[in-house]
């Protein structure tokens, strides 16, 4: 298990997501009752690193479904900066998947000390956040020993996004036959996480001397695919170790435009959902200006190899889970390609000067 690469968690994703959809009543169950027995009027999520972005990627479709605000915030902030709180309607979900950041334990701590409701997500073990936490709701995707986590981000997305549906149904906000369409949709887009992987994979094989020479890029998403952009920009930050840097769409065109030169990558997402449009149009101006212009997903009007056709469902609501994987893979594969060595770290000591887990991975 230990000898597990990036690739290997990937090729996991879908079998273990899938295992979430089937569980998601065992797995959300407390949450959903307490949730449907609480008066809350805003949802706080606290995470950091992926957590953080997975938080950021689900908070859109649990607001539709909880009908409150729900507010992403960093653990370190929530512990050390923020001061705005209202225990009597917050409700606080901590995330992380190892369960030891201690920016997440402090937060969970500051929580408490305030009598504000809060859950913990996070992997089975009994970890120091479980310790912490008020109550637990589960990440059942199996452990993850590699530090850029890809299946645990996924899995963390879908397990946040079960726990609203559950709640919403738990509270009468969606019937039956609301319920069973989100279910049956979700699992539509999770099983078609495989042949996104493989697509994906013949893709890079036609830019891979392209992205070898990549050292500076943007990737840029609309609504819930910021998040997206977030998550793959941190995990090619975290093996490829150039800048990646992530924007929204549209306020990529608020300045960020200016600095793309031609040695500057632009990966754009557009899933046939909202912002299409405008990210069509951006991509077709871009193409014909720079020659490191990509899409992760069809742009009408243009044939090129720089566009991944990843056959993509482009569900409304669920676009996130296929979109992910594309820029997973692309991290994994470029840095491969690069002949990278990620048990080599840029700056060593800053772990032991600056630490950010409670206890080590435990395997």
């Amino acid at each position: 298990m230990s000898n597990f690469v990036m690739l290997d968690y990937i090729h996991e994703t879908q079998e273990a997501a899938l295992g979430i959809l089937e569980k998601r009543a065992e797995i959300c169950g407390e949450f959903a009752h307490d949730f449907a027995a609480g008066k809350y009027g805003r949802v706080l999520l606290t995470a950091s690193g992926t957590s953080y972005n997975s938080c950021v990627t689900a908070k859109y479709y649990m607001e539709k479904m909880l009908r409150v605000p729900c507010e992403t915030i960093t653990s370190y902030a929530f512990a050390h900066y923020d001061k705005t709180f209202y225990p009597d309607m917050d409700l606080v979900i901590a995330v992380t998947q190892e369960g030891e950041s201690t920016n997440t334990i402090d937060a969970l701590t500051k929580a408490n000390g305030l009598g504000i409701d809060n859950f913990v997500v996070t992997e089975y073990l009994n970890n120091t956040c479980t310790q912490t936490a008020k109550k637990k709701v589960t990440i059942d995707c199996g452990r993850e020993f590699v530090g850029p986590k890809t299946k645990g981000y996924t899995c963390t997305v879908l397990t946040l996004f079960l726990m609203a549906l559950e709640a919403a149904k738990a509270r009468g906000y969606v019937d039956e036959a609301a319920y069973g369409d989100n279910v049956s949709r979700l699992g539509s887009v999770l099983r078609n996480i495989d042949p996104v992987i493989e697509k994906t994979k013949t893709w890079f094989e036609a830019v891979r001397e392209e992205f070898v020479k990549c050292e500076k890029c943007y990737v840029l998403g609309y609504g819930a695919n910021v998040g997206t952009a977030m998550e793959g920009a941190l995990k090619s930050m975290e093996t490829v170790r150039y800048p990646y840097f992530w924007f929204e769409t549209e306020e990529f065109l608020h300045g960020p435009l200016a600095s793309v030169k031609p040695d500057v990558y632009t990966v754009l997402i557009a899933p046939r959902t909202y912002g299409y449009e405008r990210a069509n149009a951006l991509f077709k101006i871009m193409h014909d200006q720079n020659p490191h212009v990509y899409s992760i997903g069809v742009q009408d009007g243009v044939e090129s190899d720089h566009v991944l056709d990843g056959g993509f469902v482009n569900d409304e609501d669920f676009s996130v889970f296929e979109y992910a994987i594309p820029l997973q893979l692309l991290a994994y594969l470029t840095y491969t390609a690069r002949g990278i060595d990620l048990q080599v770290r840029n700056y060593p000591r800053t772990r032991e000067a600056l630490p950010t887990k409670a206890k080590p991975l435990q395997r």
